[in-house]
């Protein structure tokens, strides 16, 4: 699955919780019931904070996310229901953006959970935020161009469910998967990585970057085809495009 339809999954879910207000929910925050559909619309940051908190304080199998970042600078980084939930064996999978790793707080945080536990992932598809609890409960953040009043939508829902459930699953199982020995670097890639992705956007060709690591051919391109899986690229050209897009490798170094 490439990038563009994974970026197209994660619009979509954004573009679900837009639209909720359109549907009819009560815009004072409280619940409606329709259909087998639970849903709320969620307005303040604070009421996000503590529906967040109390997601994984009620949590009994699995905590499933989406990271865009973006949270403001006085927000807290680490949800402070996490720890508790880790410990009671609850399993947190998080799919955070690259842009996490511009802010150190976030980036502390992060590596706090993932040393309490927490299974991380990095993906550049992810373009909204989202909270799963026990694949059947959901928070869904606006997209950030969203005219929408409201900031995210809680909701319970058999009939959306699967998709919500099947969409984080495509973009976990296609995002790269960083070890901790990464996380606590703050390096998302091996420095040989690095430099197959600046000689590729240097135009180089998979001969012409082999002998500059002083590997085999067959070597580079196994490790291209892994940064491409990782990234959800379709062509190395669309592999350097992602790389620079989300500083993941320093662009003047690319020149």
């Amino acid at each position: 699955m490439d990038a563009d339809t994974l970026t197209s999954i994660s619009q979509q879910l954004a573009a679900l919780a837009d639209g909720m207000r359109r549907s009819g929910v009560p815009t004072d925050g409280a619940h409606v019931h329709r259909d087998g559909l639970s849903m709320r619309l969620i307005y303040s940051r604070q009421d996000l904070v503590d529906t967040f908190n109390d997601f994984q304080d009620r949590a009994v199998h699995s905590i499933d996310a989406l990271d865009r970042g973006g949270r403001p600078a006085h927000a807290e980084s680490q949800s402070k229901s996490q720890p508790a939930a880790l410990a009671r064996g609850v399993r947190f999978r998080v799919v955070y953006d690259p842009s996490v790793f511009e802010r150190g707080d976030l980036t502390r945080a992060m590596l706090n959970s993932v040393r309490q536990g927490e299974e991380a992932r990095v993906s550049t598809n992810v373009s909204t935020r989202l909270l799963i609890r026990d694949r059947e409960e959901f928070i869904i953040h606006t997209s950030e161009a969203s005219a929408a009043s409201h900031l995210a939508v809680q909701l319970t829902s058999p009939v959306l469910a699967d998709f919500i459930n099947d969409s984080f699953t495509k973009v976990w199982e296609t995002a790269l998967q960083v070890s901790n020995r990464k996380f606590e670097s703050g390096t998302l890639l091996e420095d040989d990585e690095i430099q197959i992705l600046r000689l590729l956007a240097a135009g180089q060709k998979d001969e012409s970057v082999a002998r500059a690591l002083g590997v085999s051919v067959r070597t580079v391109q196994r490790k291209i085809q892994t940064l491409q899986r990782g990234f959800g690229a379709a062509s190395r050209f669309q592999l350097g495009a992602i790389s620079a897009r989300h500083l993941i490798v320093d662009r003047e170094s690319a020149d």
